[in-house]
């Protein structure tokens, strides 16, 4: 799917915004005594299981010391039950990666493991596992966890792990779809009417900061919306917010993950570094069949791509926004 302001795009954009992808299959793997880092890394003895990690590229990261904390470090042993592994290293605290690549493997692994314990994240011995992923877990159908921290390392007789169903950074329309229906109905959230605008400001210390944020927030204000820290909000509170939004704003990061809550006659405006941004949410709107349109803005720092600030160019962000709310029904895409 094309942005639904694709005319208003360059055409190398577009083209770069829009590239095709081909699903391969998925598995379930079952390994025998191996041991587990809290980032779902699986290793048995010292030769790493290729498919825990996000990309070959990260092996580098599991080597020499890490390897030899298989024994020396703090042992979690688990034998007499199997232990499910299902996140990866992007997906340990990013709400994103959380939820569009880890619980579409929650639901490959259900049908043949109701019930599994479940291997979660803890970054250390102080901080829990994040809320949203406990809960959404427990709404999914796995209610028994394993906490494990960075200082930690499992050692398990039995562990199932589900590969990505979809390479990351991309997802599987129909997973996608039965994760947002299956978490709603779980959470209860009838069909709303939506009204509010919301704009999903980053927390300070993120990368991707509005360099000319007080301009862009004075205007946004002035339209009605409002500006919302999700960081602050627990899962249901962010969905229930997200059940009441006609027109979700953000610069691109995880917040947008919550479009995924929109009620399907809402629309979404992606803030966009139109030199190195992704197109994940725009592959997730198309995946939700919802309105989305790209403002392209400038980064400041060529050197940090698509984690560098950016600069909002306002009458284009008007532009957009004004086309965005005065739109009543989907735009037809651009091909």
């Amino acid at each position: 799917m094309a942005p639904a302001n694709a005319l208003m795009l360059s055409h190398a954009l577009v083209a770069r915004l829009t590239v095709p992808i081909h699903f391969n299959p998925y598995h379930i793997y079952c390994l025998r005594n191996v041991h587990v880092t809290w980032d779902g890394a699986v290793f048995h003895n010292l030769r790493l299981f290729g498919p825990s990690i996000v990309h070959r590229r990260f092996r580098s990261r599991f080597q020499d010391t890490l390897l030899l904390r298989q024994w020396l470090g703090e042992k979690v042993r688990v034998t007499g039950t199997a232990i499910a592994v299902c996140h990866n290293q992007w997906s340990t605290e990013n709400y994103y990666h959380w939820l569009i690549d880890s619980l579409p493997r929650l639901l490959a692994l259900r049908s043949a493991y109701p019930g599994i314990k479940l291997l979660l994240p803890q970054v250390s011995d102080i901080h829990p596992v994040p809320e949203f992923i406990t809960t959404s877990a427990r709404l999914l159908g796995f209610p028994n966890q394993l906490p494990l921290n960075s200082q930690q390392i499992l050692n398990a007789h039995s562990v199932v792990m589900p590969t990505l169903t979809a390479t990351s950074l991309t997802q599987r329309p129909e997973l996608v779809r039965q994760v947002q229906q299956e978490l709603l109905a779980a959470l209860g959230m009838e069909p709303t009417q939506p009204f509010r605008r919301i704009y999903a400001a980053r927390a300070a210390g993120f990368l991707r900061n509005l360099r000319n944020e007080p301009e862009v927030e004075e205007w946004l204000r002035q339209e009605g919306f409002e500006k919302v820290y999700f960081e602050e909000l627990s899962l249901l509170e962010q969905v229930r917010l997200m059940r009441e939004t006609e027109v979700l704003l953000a610069v691109h990061g995880a917040n947008m993950t919550n479009m995924l809550f929109l009620p399907s006659t809402s629309k979404v405006i992606e803030i966009h570094n139109k030199e190195y941004g992704d197109p994940c949410y725009l592959r997730l709107a198309s995946c939700l069949e919802l309105e989305f349109y790209i403002c392209p803005c400038t980064g400041v720092d060529p050197r940090l791509g698509n984690q560098s600030d950016v600069v909002v160019d306002m009458t284009l962000l008007q532009a957009i926004t004004n086309l965005a709310l005065t739109k009543k029904s989907k735009c037809a895409n651009f091909s």
